[in-house]
């Protein structure tokens, strides 16, 4: 199975998932500020029992991580943080790349990808793909695969995967993905995001 492929077709009314290359899980964790009190290895039933009255919760910053081959992964149950917060992609970028994934029912569906420290590529459908609604210093980079994968960025057609498919794919194109085992088997490495200073009321 493909890194993203059990996602194709699946009800998901929430996705917001964060990637990082060449780090630990715990690490990447660690960079979206994880309460250290509450980082852990649980078993499943550890997880409902400390959780699940605020899985999804938008305040509760419930987050589950892993790894996928060289990359990390972030998922939020119920909070949007990956694209809440306009700085954070860039620095947990610092020193490698990182990416971001959000949907939801508005309809959003956001890829956001980073490196070094800076936002590259923003692509959302609130705005389109076309060029003049890009974000990042190099808003062009992945025109290439887009129009490979049927899309047209020049006019914002997305072609025969729509926005979620192409967006997976793009994910996907860079070697990242999400083990589903990794969600609902085992035990899962899990936390609570802390709020960060400036998003405090």
């Amino acid at each position: 199975m493909s890194g993203l492929s059990w996602m194709y077709g699946t009800d998901l009314p929430l996705l917001s998932v964060t990637f990082a290359r060449d780090l630990t899980a715990r690490g990447l964790l660690e960079r979206m500020g994880a309460d250290p009190d509450t980082l852990a290895e649980r078993t499943q039933e550890e997880f409902r029992d400390e959780f699940d009255d605020l899985l999804y919760e938008d305040d509760a910053y419930v987050v589950t991580a892993g790894r996928y081959g060289a990359w990390a992964w972030v998922w939020e149950h119920g909070s949007w943080l990956c694209v809440e917060d306009d700085g954070l992609l860039g620095e947990l970028s610092a020193g490698t790349v990182a990416l971001s994934l959000h949907a939801n029912e508005k309809p959003l569906v956001d890829f956001r990808y980073a490196e070094d420290g800076q936002l590259v590529t923003g692509l959302h459908t609130l705005l389109g793909i076309e060029p003049r609604h890009r974000t990042g210093r190099d808003p062009h980079r992945f025109d290439a695969e887009l129009r490979a994968l049927g899309a047209c960025p020049d006019t914002g057609e997305t072609g025969p995967l729509g926005m979620r498919g192409l967006f997976y794919r793009l994910a996907e194109g860079l070697g990242a993905g999400v083990d589903p085992a990794g969600l609902s088997g085992g035990t899962v490495l899990s936390a609570q995001l802390r709020p960060r200073p400036d998003r405090v009321a």
